[in-house]
């Protein structure tokens, strides 16, 4: 799945060992842990944990030695957790973030798949003809550190973790296409953002904060319109409750 680009490159049955420790990166806006493998150029391995109370998971991400050009790619591989032998199929997202730079290829991974990778002492990933391999040691406490990343993250917003409030419906439904800024979207403006909301017993929005910007002022103050205007939360007695959202803004392609 996400290794198309990976695995041309590195060729049929590679097998990478770390050149580097696990490190977690605390960023002012998401948690990464990251690890370096094999010789010059370097592959890495990614872990950036969902900034949500609602949504567990993580985003893999394997950056490798571009072989496929440039552009954004989709596709699906395989990727086997050793030593389990579980076998996934994956939807996976490929792009070039630099020019002449590396190629980055990401998936999304489920509770019940973090759960099983955290298990797992290598990665073996296969798209086509072609296979590699990652010797990344036991990967349960890099989860368990990228995860404590996130929560300190969230309580530096002044989020209280125990006061979750709970969806009514699908967060990802209040922002749809047709709700894009109007006046981001006539200038082509893309980026994504995260937000605090804060709840009050009734379950309607009372606060929005962006802790982490789009860049972009009409951006940023649309997913705070929209939140305010779209996001429902259950009832309960009791103080102000908080979530918080990643709202990814990308535009259709009929725009």
């Amino acid at each position: 799945m996400l290794l198309a680009s990976l695995l041309a490159f590195a060729g049929t049955d590679a097998v990478l060992a770390p050149s580097g420790k696990w490190t977690v990166d605390y960023r002012a806006d998401k948690c990464v842990a990251s690890r370096p493998f094999g010789a010059e150029p370097i592959t890495y391995l990614t872990l950036q944990p969902f900034v949500s109370l609602d949504i567990k998971g993580a985003t893999l991400i394997v950056v490798a030695p571009n072989a496929e050009g440039g552009g954004v790619q989709n596709g699906k591989a395989k990727i086997s957790l050793r030593p389990t032998g579980t076998t996934k199929t994956l939807d996976y997202f490929s792009r070039q973030p630099q020019p002449d730079g590396a190629r980055s290829y990401e998936m999304s991974l489920d509770p019940d798949l973090m759960a099983q990778i955290g298990q797992a002492t290598s990665l073996a990933i296969d798209a086509g003809k072609e296979s590699v391999t990652l010797e990344t040691g036991k990967l349960q406490p890099v989860i368990d550190a990228a995860e404590k990343c996130n929560d300190d993250l969230m309580r530096s917003w002044g989020v209280d973790l125990a006061a979750r409030a709970a969806p009514v419906g699908n967060p990802g439904e209040w922002f749809t296409d047709n709700d894009y800024p109007s006046a981001a979207a006539r200038r082509h403006v893309q980026g994504n953002a995260v937000i605090v909301l804060t709840v009050d017993p009734d379950g309607r929005v009372k606060g929005c904060r962006i802790v982490a910007t789009t860049g972009d002022p009409d951006l940023d103050d649309g997913t705070c319109e929209r939140a305010r205007a779209h996001a429902r939360y259950v009832r309960k007695d009791g103080g102000d409750r908080f979530s918080v959202l990643g709202v990814h803004w990308v535009l259709p392609a009929w725009r």
